[in-house]
């Protein structure tokens, strides 16, 4: 009993102090974000939900550390991958009687719990599914994945993903899973010719892509680039968001004085406390308030690198590498949309952005990141500390 208690404490000692500190740090941040976001409403159940999810999640971060990863992987890297298929197709279930009716909607990437009524987003989720199971067949395929059969298995597996998730017509999920395919395999070491290749396959597919997006996704790519081209519609958002941080200048208006964050009506400026946040944060806490929330960020990125160079098996590193690639894109991608300089593909601002099962999934992938960290001890076989 007594080795058993010491064993508990020594995992919990080498625990990463300064990532929980930094993401606890980021939570709060996020709670106050949306409490000032979602005033306008009268009511606090926008922040009661990220406030549960982020009690979920930290509890979930906890309990993922303790367990180790690479038993977890061993025996379920396809029963994981398979699960997070199956949650891919639950909006798409969902919303097969609406299609019957007629009502095709734009996009079918959540469903709503029942009893208790919350939205739910499973490729939230499935983000960590994936890295999971694509990570432990990047391990398991070792130096070959240059290879033709490697390739094509390669392929196949996070095509199929990839495939569920443009179903659910999700772009910005779409776009993510790519980044976190190539950067995984770009990781496991991935030929630069199998990367021009794909660059160059993008570029001529490019137009017959086009041609497939829809009507509405096409014009929220045009205007992220230039909202005042369509200022009344799609770059309506954006323009609101870029006056909200005028607003704010250096020091902000200071918390519960954003005129546009407190606006009475949602068509003011409707996505104040998911996609276009970061303007709340720089009309209330001004660029300060943004500087903080970037060193926060980088904080965190940069710990889930050194714990990649930390890992016992290689594929623990692919593992954070995917995870990196998480918080990296929709960090750059959630700012340059508020900003009016990327596209607008619905990325919520990590930790931030409202919405339980999104902050749930981030705490998720921290978890396993520690579980890297905290079971990084080697056996004499085992691959040396990058």
């Amino acid at each position: 009993m007594k080795r058993q208690q010491n064993s508990f404490l020594s995992t919990l000692k080498q625990l990463d102090f300064i990532l929980i500190a930094a993401v606890l740090a980021l939570t709060v941040f996020g709670i106050i974000c949306v409490s000032t976001a979602t005033a306008y409403r009268g009511t606090n159940r926008n922040v009661m939900v990220q406030l549960f999810g982020a009690v979920l999640g930290f509890t979930s971060m906890v309990v993922l550390s303790l367990i180790d990863y690479d038993l977890l992987l061993k025996k379920l890297w396809i029963p994981i991958f398979i699960f997070g298929l199956a949650l891919l197709t639950l909006p798409i279930i969902e919303s097969v009687p609406a299609m019957l009716r007629g009502s095709f909607g734009t996009n079918k990437n959540w469903i709503t719990l029942p009893i208790i009524n919350v939205d739910f987003q499973p490729s939230e989720m499935v983000k960590l599914t994936f890295i999971l199971s694509f990570g432990y067949l990047l391990g398991k395929l070792k130096d070959d994945t240059n290879r033709l059969k490697s390739v094509l298995l390669i392929l196949l597996f996070s095509g199929t993903t990839i495939l569920f998730v443009m179903l659910e017509k999700d772009l910005g999920a779409a776009v993510v899973f790519i980044i976190i395919f190539v950067v995984m395999w770009f990781v496991a070491k991935m030929s630069l010719w199998y990367l021009a290749g794909g660059v160059a396959t993008f570029a001529i597919a490019a137009p017959f892509l086009w041609g497939l997006l829809e009507d509405y996704q096409k014009k929220r790519i045009l205007v992220g680039f230039d909202p005042w081209s369509d200022p009344t519609d799609k770059g309506y958002q954006v323009i609101q968001t870029i006056k909200a941080m005028q607003n704010g200048g250096v020091f902000g208006m200071g918390y519960g004085n954003g005129t546009l964050t407190h606006a009475a009506a949602k068509s003011v400026w409707p996505a104040r406390e998911t996609d276009m946040i970061f303007g709340v944060i720089g009309e209330e806490f001004g660029f300060i308030g943004a500087v903080i929330y970037i060193a926060l960020i980088t904080v965190v990125i940069i710990r889930i690198i050194r714990t990649a160079r930390l890992a016992r098996h290689e594929y623990g590193s692919y593992i954070c590498a995917g995870i990196a690639a998480i918080f990296i894109f929709q960090t750059i991608e959630n700012i340059g949309m508020c900003l009016g300089v990327l596209p607008v593909i619905g990325l919520t601002l990590p930790f931030i952005s409202y919405g339980g099962s999104a902050i749930l999934s981030m705490y998720l992938c921290i978890g396993i990141v520690m579980s890297i960290r905290t079971h990084k001890s080697k056996y004499y076989f085992e691959r040396d500390v990058i």
